[in-house]
């Protein structure tokens, strides 16, 4: 990986797409991508000073709390793949930031809108965002996508899908579920044959809550009516019923299901 510092204020990796980061269609796992986007967004932090260890200088710490993915050409094994992202600028609590995802010629392949909060590690609640970006100079015009971060609407009707227990594999630093594992459960809550005959489209999250290790969680799913294949979902805990993320999916069908 190597970074390119500042087109216009934009930060750039590139990335050689690995053997272990494809599925059985040799196409990046969704969650593989979002940990590569995430990666240029802590890379391009550090260089503005606004990193992990800048924030833990006074106890805070940067949290996800919306996403909004739109994905229309998967990249496949040994591609070399420009991630870029940016600062959209503050709206009330939430830093903006966005990503795009080219191939080597430039195309377009997908785009990200995300929206994070700084949290105070030992009260866990919200800072204001002002004094870490009020000198940064952001790109309000320039929208990688023209998706939203909506908020997502309650399930209804929610049947439950999976069953899972945190492990220790899938906490962070903080000892704290990731942002990519919530997804994965997602998306392992679909069966093998949806999985394999379709590819996800667009991928929202609203975060609420976080998981810790041991927890009993449970995904639910609502199927929506529209004339793409979209559901809505929710991450449940067991143990309180307490409501932990949202997601909104729409997949579309592919060709072929065999590797190219």
């Amino acid at each position: 990986m190597s970074g390119f510092i500042f087109k216009e204020n934009v930060w750039e990796d590139e990335n050689t797409i690995g053997f272990f980061e494809v599925d059985t269609k040799n196409r990046v796992s969704l969650p593989t991508l979002w940990r590569l986007m995430q990666e240029t967004a802590w890379n391009h932090a550090d260089r503005i000073q606004l990193g992990y260890s800048d924030l833990s200088q006074k106890n805070h710490i940067w949290v996800l709390s919306r996403l909004f993915i739109h994905i229309h050409d998967y990249p496949k094994w040994g591609d070399r793949i420009k991630f870029q992202t940016w600062l959209l600028g503050i709206r009330r609590l939430f830093a903006l930031r966005d990503f795009s995802i080219r191939d080597q010629k430039g195309n377009l392949m997908g785009a990200a809108k995300s929206a994070w909060l700084v949290l105070d590690l030992n009260s866990r609640k919200p800072q204001r965002i002002e004094p870490y970006l009020s000198s940064m100079n952001a790109l309000p015009e320039k929208h990688a996508s023209e998706g939203k971060l909506e908020k997502i609407p309650v399930l209804n009707h929610p049947d439950t899908r999976e069953f899972f227990t945190t492990r220790y594999s899938d906490l962070d630093m903080h000892q704290h579920v990731t942002n990519i594992k919530y997804m994965e459960w997602i998306l392992d809550s679909y069966s093998f044959e949806m999985n394999n005959t379709h590819r996800i489209l667009t991928f929202e999250m609203n975060f609420l809550a976080e998981a810790s290790y041991g927890d009993e969680i449970s995904v639910q799913t609502e199927t929506l009516e529209d004339p793409t294949t979209a559901y809505l979902h929710r991450v449940v805990r067991k143990k309180d019923d307490r409501e932990l993320c949202r997601a909104r999916t729409k997949w579309k069908r592919i060709e072929s299901s065999l590797p190219r």
